[in-house]
């Protein structure tokens, strides 16, 4: 069995709550042990940028050490590790810049290792760099792809746009999306006139068309109501643009995972005007979930569409995606619809799992 390495430079960086990052990595490793049946599959996490990690932190299956910014004292601390583990290692890349570049480095002076890197971005955002810092970080990796084993995308799509994209390249491309919890309960809820969004409030993420929908919404149901959770550059200008609504649009903030979980039961409807989606896991959550979802037509929320065309439409309007939410706030609620949507996610999840444990430990 290989020993596993997850290291990053700032943890901060990554969008995702880290005590949700850490309780993933815990579930990756519980998933190892049963579905490959390893006695112990433990993944040792280096990261710098979080102070309160210095403390212990109570995680089975995980050891974690938090490190000081400083990139050379990263580089030894990464570098002693690798050398006193006296055995094959999994190295995993916390980014596909700086991160990956101090891996590089121990990998200059230790042979026994592998490398892997993700891709959690749409495959077709990243080859088409909108920024100068944009464009050299992905200058960098593709200068780096043949020195990496493997490749972690999140989608079918990415898989094959980026084989396309570095058919040169001669190592392991796999999809391993980040699993969602696939709740248990919650079969008997009642529904809303709220349409929520989920994430962070971006430009990337199609924010500047959802005022629109939601003013066509309000035209045609006035008592709906608006909820936001995340936060983002775009939040004062999304405030401006809905301070006049009443109800009073709902924001939320940045949620934890498991608060964002509580939230669920209150919305209606989902409405994504990401242009771009890799994987979808915030409209696969809310299906999950039992919530309605309208997002705009990619290939992503095309595929999850053909799969569950009951509880999801894509639009490829402002005025559409107000009907499509008008028109599911009148649907009812099926316990039956929502036990299906569960059990086809999470036996895709399984799937996915086991071939993300075979990259690291075998």
């Amino acid at each position: 069995m290989r020993n596993v390495i997850f290291f990053s430079t700032n943890i901060s960086r990554v969008a995702t709550n880290q005590n949700d990052l850490m309780f993933r990595f815990q579930k990756y490793a519980q998933g190892a042990e049963a579905n490959l049946e390893l006695n112990s599959a433990c993944i040792r996490i280096l990261v710098g940028g979080v102070h309160p990690m210095n403390k212990a932190v109570a995680l089975s299956n995980i050891e974690v050490k938090a490190l000081p910014l400083f990139l050379p004292a990263q580089y030894l601390a990464l570098k002693k590790l690798v050398k006193a583990l006296k055995g094959p290692v999994t190295l995993i890349s916390g980014d596909n810049h700086l991160s990956l570049l101090i891996c590089r480095l121990v990998m200059c002076w230790e042979t026994n290792v592998r490398l892997q890197i993700s891709i959690h971005a749409s495959i077709g955002a990243l080859l088409n760099p909108i920024n100068i810092a944009e464009k050299l970080k992905l200058k960098f990796l593709l200068l780096n792809i043949k020195a990496i084993d493997s490749i972690r995308v999140v989608s079918k799509s990415d898989l094959i746009n980026l084989k396309k994209a570095i058919p040169y390249y001669k190592g392991q491309i796999f999809v391993a999306p980040v699993p969602i919890e696939i709740p248990n309960t919650a079969f008997d809820r009642k529904l809303s006139n709220i349409v929520g969004m989920v994430g962070r409030l971006h430009s990337e993420r199609g924010i500047k068309e959802s005022p629109a929908i939601f003013k066509d919404l309000r035209v045609a149901r006035p008592e709906s109501k608006i909820m936001l959770i995340g936060d983002g550059p775009e939040r004062a200008w999304l405030e401006s643009q809905l301070g006049g609504f009443k109800p009073k649009p709902e924001f939320a903030g940045s949620l934890t995972q498991s608060d964002i979980r509580d939230q669920w039961p209150k919305i209606h409807v989902l409405l994504s005007c990401a242009p771009f989606e890799s994987y979808g896991m915030a409209l696969r959550e809310a299906l999950v979930n039992g919530v309605f979802v309208v997002a705009r037509k990619n290939e992503t929320t095309e595929l999850l569409q053909v799969r569950f065309p009951d509880v999801m439409k894509v639009f490829t309007s402002t005025y559409e995606a107000a009907v499509f939410i008008d028109d599911f706030f009148n649907q009812e609620f099926s316990p039956d619809r929502v036990l299906a949507v569960r059990q086809a996610i999470e036996s895709e999840q399984d799937k996915y799992l086991t071939q993300l444990a075979k990259s690291w430990f075998i």
